[in-house]
């Protein structure tokens, strides 16, 4: 049923560029400010802050996300992280795509830790699903083939039919007598 609705419907996905986190900065003496960017995703993203060091989500209320389409008709988040300041801070920024089942996870540190690499994460069981929906589809398109053969062979059929008018019995032309 769902692969139905994603080959009838007018469902669309993009990747999202892969996140740009800017080195925090201080507003004020107690807190550090994070942004995080990415461009050019759809559908609409849900975004989330990972505390980096026990790998447990940070509260939505300490972030501020604007979602908006731009001109190609694709989705650009900007996310702000405001948090307590402390001398040692390892946060990531995550850009989920729930259509394409992806996370685009990029990590930002302070203190004298070295930042981690940019790393792309897919749910573990989507390769599962990939699987059975690479399936389905390969079934539905075998479906549409045979389909199509059967109604060619009657087509053909029909119009052999047509056109073949059997053998024709010749008779002999009746002589032509002087008789008029």
């Amino acid at each position: 049923p769902g692969l139905l609705l994603l080959l009838f419907s007018s469902l669309r996905a993009a990747n999202f560029s892969v996140p740009v986190v800017s080195t925090p900065h201080s507003p004020s003496q107690d807190e550090l400010t994070f942004t995080c960017t990415s461009i050019n995703g759809y559908p609409r993203p849900n975004v989330y802050w990972i505390n980096k060091t026990d790998n447990s989500l940070l509260d939505q209320a300490l972030q501020n996300d604007t979602v908006f389409l731009n001109t190609r008709g694709l989705y650009d988040v900007v996310s702000v992280l405001r948090i307590a300041r402390t001398p040692s801070v390892n946060i990531g920024c995550c850009i989920e795509n729930v259509l394409l089942r992806q996370n685009l996870t990029v990590g930002s540190q302070t203190g004298n830790n070295i930042g981690e690499r940019d790393k792309i994460t897919e749910n573990p069981v989507s390769t599962r699903e990939k699987t059975e929906v690479t399936w389905s589809v390969l079934g539905v398109l075998c479906l549409l083939v045979a389909v199509a053969v059967a109604i060619g062979w009657v087509c053909r059929d029909r119009w052999l039919r047509r056109s073949y008018a059997g053998v024709w019995a010749v008779r002999p032309e009746p002589e032509l007598t002087g008789h008029v």
